[in-house]
Order: structure tokens, then sequence, then C-alpha cells
């Protein structure tokens, strides 16, 4: 399919979360126009007065049960692409809380871009590395030709840890986007990003720590708070800059070799203890975390393609942890 451009119409879901004010900020930074979905008048308005300098280009619309039949009909109507980043955000160690409503709400949307085949082009949907590397601790580079079937199989044995069910939900969620598109053959195409850990000032005020990602979360608690100290030290994997990878659903809109594709969208590798390493570069009062632990880099992500379609080139980890660290003084205390 051709390249969606600006002044097209979008419609981006889940609209008023970390990932997706960036995604719509990013859209809207290059001349679309923008529907953002959103559960409530409140959340519109929040995003409203965020993109006030945008006037007219940005239109909220609400979508309160995102599970029901036709939940985004109206909002993909009139479209020329459609970007979905809604994702469950239950935490639960029940399969069924999880992986169902991550299918449904994927199938949906792309259910309600079949209706409106007529104008829409290009379907992107944000993934996860999840998808693509399951949740063993061990070290490994991983590739797009790569599926988590481990992580769903093991859920179907009786796993109940909720990382490997939300990977699980994820890789499932991809797997049934996919089968949609051979048995519907809609006219329109889609495009998996595959992201790996995002951090990065979020795009709107936070009233609390707690408000955005856990990858966040555990970079502002640990490298600057000093708790979690065994975790933040022992996990590895990789990152994104929210801003980078908000752009790349921009870039898999306009490059017209991205249609069909999965792209993994990863900056590089890190251990949490890099980060801690960063921060305390910036400002030396900040915990140093263990300096001369071990740091083993358990899952790595191949870029080639995101940066070869996408042309994607990752700020670097010491400009996302500077602005990380800027926007934290602003979350009241």
């Amino acid at each position: 399919m051709p390249a969606v451009n600006a002044p097209a119409k979008v419609v981006v879901t889940g609209a008023n979360g970390y990932l997706g004010a960036w995604v719509a900020r990013s859209f809207l930074e290059q001349g679309y126009h923008v529907r953002a979905t959103v559960r409530s008048a409140a959340k519109g308005d929040e995003l409203r007065r965020l993109f006030a300098s945008y006037g007219d280009k940005y239109e909220p619309v609400i979508v309160r049960d995102v599970l029901q039949d036709g939940a985004f009909d109206e909002a993909v109507k009139g479209t020329e692409l459609v970007v979905h980043t809604l994702s469950p955000a239950t935490v639960s160690n029940d399969p069924n809380d999880i992986i169902p409503p991550a299918v449904q709400g994927t199938v949906g949307i792309l259910k309600s871009a079949k209706k409106y085949e007529d104008t829409v082009k290009r379907v992107v949907i944000t993934g996860s590395v999840g998808c693509i590397a399951p949740t063993d601790q061990e070290p490994k580079v991983y590739d797009e030709s790569m599926v988590n079937d481990t992580d769903v199989q093991r859920v179907e044995q009786g796993e109940r840890n909720f990382m490997v069910i939300y990977y699980a939900s994820k890789t499932t969620a991809e797997k049934e986007a996919w089968a949609f598109m051979r048995n519907s053959n809609p006219a329109f195409d889609l495009v998996f990003i595959h992201g790996s850990a995002f951090i990065g000032p979020p795009a709107h005020p936070l009233k609390s720590v707690k408000e955005t990602s856990l990858s966040l979360q555990h970079l502002w608690l640990g490298a600057i708070e000093g708790r979690d100290a065994e975790t933040v030290f022992t996990r590895g994997e990789g990152w994104i800059d929210i801003r980078d990878i908000a752009l790349s659903h921009v870039l898999a809109a306009q490059k017209s070799e991205a249609g069909g594709e999965r792209i993994i969208v990863s900056a590089g590798d890190f251990v949490w203890q890099d980060l801690h390493d960063v921060a305390h570069s910036i400002d030396a009062s900040l915990p140093a975390g263990d300096p001369t632990a071990e740091k083993v880099y358990y899952r790595r992500y191949n870029n080639e393609k995101m940066k070869r379609v996408l042309g994607l080139n990752p700020r670097p980890l010491e400009e996302t942890i500077r602005d990380s660290l800027e926007f934290y003084k602003t979350i009241p205390k």
C-alpha cells in the first residue's frame, strides 16, 4: 500500500496513555489530523488542553467499552490510518483477565478498519518485544523472524506469572491479527511495532509516579530514590525512548515498504545498573547503585530493520535519562 502522509486523518487509540499521548503528539507535530480515542470526556478534555495549540486538528472520541463489538467503528470512520496503541492495563495473575481482552481489542480494531476499507490504507499496531522474546533469562539476540510461543505454552500449562501472561497476551493478539489479515484479505495493510522497554519523559503532567509505565517507575524509584535495588540491579533488557517509539508509528505510516512488516524498535541494550551509571554521572547526589556488579545483557534485539525500513536513529541514553530526571522534578511528592 502507498504511504499515508499528512494532512491525512489518523485515529489513535489509547491516546491518553504514556505511549498513546506521545503518538498523538508526534502525528500532530507532523501535520496530521488526529482523532484520539479516550474512555471519558474528562480524559478528552485533558488531551484537548495538552494539544490546544493544534486547534481543530485534534479531535477526541469517547470509546467507553473497547471490548464491545464495533466499539471503534465511529472512531475509524473517515480515516486513512489507524494506530492502535491501546492495551489492557490490568495487572493480574489470571490469564482470562488479560489475554481475551488483548485479542478482542486488537481484532476489534481490525474489524472496524475492514468496515471502512474504502478509506483506510494502513493499520499500525503497538506490539511488544514480548511477542518475539520469552521471559527466559538467557543471553540471546532476537530478531523479527522469531515468535514467542514459549510463554504462550507456559500459560497453557498453568503458569500464572503476570509477565509471562502479559507476553502471551501480546503474542496471541499479534497471531490473531495476522490471521485476520490472511482470512479477511482487507484493502489495507498492517504493521506491527515491537518496542522494547519504554523510558523517557511523559507527554503530559503527572500527579503521581505510578501514573506511568513500569519501566519509568523503576528508573525513578530506583535510580533516584534508591528503592527496589535488587530488581533494578539485575534485570537486563532492550530500551527505547518514549518519543522515539512514538515517532516510529509515524514513520511506519510514511514508509510504503513498512506495510506487512513486524519491526523491532529498540535503541540498545541495558541492565538497570547502566541507568544508575548515567543518572549518577548527571547528578552525583543520586544513588550510584553497585558499579562493580556483573552486567549480563540477557535480551538483545537486532534493530537493523528499524534503521533500514523506518530510517529511525534513536536518541542516546544520556538524553533520555537527563530528560526523565528533569520531568521527575515536576511530579508532586
